[in-house]
């Protein structure tokens, strides 16, 4: 009597945990597809971007050196495409053997209650019938032996009547968990078939990279003087940035002070700080588009000697756009570069820098909010290509990688 009750708590138990593994496995694996699905859908919009500007920028027979960044841009995002349909794989393949190891636990089990539920069939059967029950009850030495007796046989039967339910369900577990993992295979052979069609469209976009590098290898002297006269048009900027800069720090310090000596708030120092906590949370300066020109050092698109230095990001994004605010501040500079127009926002101690604008909407010393369209951004008529400039300052006259500041 006592045995079979520390054996039904047991196996409660054992219930319990299988359930809480199963819960746990389940809400991972959902947490994971979920995540990898939405990661999916970013970069399958971000390439459908690179297609659309690309087919904008190749309507000039010449190749251009912005179609070579745009579709190795599209490349790179392809390949990330197809690591995360592996991910998919991955995710699939492992819960399918976690399903099978659930399956085995609950196989083990079903075996057991199937034995136990024959044990109780053959205890059941010794006391068989109303009128045996009764008898054993009756014959009982006194009440209390008599009692015991009753809760026994209704105990007894309680626990057949919990066995076959507990059956029933293990099997419907058992059943819900192969149905499970046919689905999973299902699911993976439509993600192997995406993989091998993105596969095989990479494969044609290395190939045209290929030959359109090939191509531009014929323009190597005029592609030079072009850099050459970027990386000095960049120099004079970034004097003028410094200059301005220097200034709107020298008047900042001035308020500053004042500020001290009124027992009054910073404003620039507390719009710094808000600058600061955004970061990674600033909005696009563009209402959509894709980064082709990374910050810092890097090799130039098609000539595998030269090195190109950036101060920021280049976005290339879709004829007649505008340039955006990334947050509130004051417009302190507006130059020319190039036959462009380029503005110098400032936010406290930060700056940012929108450059390769046709027009501008604000003018010095204009109040700006995050959002607010300040300039149409320039599109090249040679080769149709559509970019904007963009750079993030700090007080110490230094440039930080915007892409690490905006939201991705």
């Amino acid at each position: 009597m006592v045995k079979l009750r520390k054996s039904e708590t047991q196996k409660v138990r054992n219930l319990l945990l299988l359930f809480l593994l199963f819960f746990m496995t389940t809400t991972a694996y959902c947490q994971t597809v979920e995540s990898l699905e939405k990661k999916i859908q970013s970069i399958q919009k971000d390439i459908k971007l690179a297609e659309k500007l690309l087919k904008e920028t190749s309507k000039d027979k010449e190749t251009s050196i912005n179609q070579v960044s745009l579709l190795q841009t599209q490349i790179k995002q392809r390949e990330s495409l197809i690591k995360t349909y592996q991910s998919q794989i991955n995710a699939i393949n492992k819960d399918i053997q976690n399903n099978k190891n659930q399956i085995a636990t609950l196989e083990k089990n079903l075996k057991l209650y199937r034995k136990e539920y024959s044990n109780l069939l053959v205890i059941n059967y010794r006391n068989k019938g109303k009128v045996n029950n009764l008898l054993f009850i009756f014959s009982s030495e006194d009440f209390n032996q008599a009692m015991r007796r009753m809760r026994y046989i209704q105990e007894l039967n309680g626990l057949v009547k919990e066995k076959i339910e507990e059956i029933d369900s293990t099997q419907i577990k058992i059943q819900l968990q192969l149905e499970k993992n046919e689905n999973n295979k299902k699911e993976k052979e439509k993600i192997l078939a995406k993989e091998k069609q993105e596969k095989a469209v990479l494969m044609k976009e290395r190939d045209k990279l290929n030959n359109d590098i090939a191509s531009l290898k014929k323009k190597e002297k005029q592609i030079q003087k072009d850099i050459t006269s970027k990386e000095k048009q960049a120099k004079e900027l970034k004097k003028q940035i410094e200059k301005i800069i220097a200034e709107e720090i020298r008047k900042a310090k001035e308020r500053e002070e004042a500020a001290k000596k009124n027992n009054t708030e910073s404003i620039d120092y507390n719009l710094s700080a808000n600058f600061a906590q955004n970061k990674g949370k600033l909005p696009y300066p563009v209402e959509q588009g894709i980064i082709t020109g990374k910050y810092g050092l890097s090799q130039h698109p098609t000539q595998k000697k030269v090195t190109v230095n950036n101060n920021g990001i280049d976005i290339s994004t879709t004829k007649g756009s505008k340039a955006r605010c990334v947050f509130d501040g004051e417009v302190c500079g507006v130059m020319n570069q190039g036959g462009n127009s380029v503005i110098l926002v400032r936010h406290g101690l930060y700056f940012t820098l929108y450059s390769n604008l046709e027009k501008v909407y604000v003018k010095m010393k204009d109040k700006v909010v995050t959002g607010q369209e300040i300039g149409k951004i320039h599109t090249n008529v040679s080769d149709g290509k559509t970019i904007l400039h963009f750079e993030i300052w700090q007080e110490n006259r230094t440039t930080v990688n915007p892409a690490l500041w905006i939201k991705k």
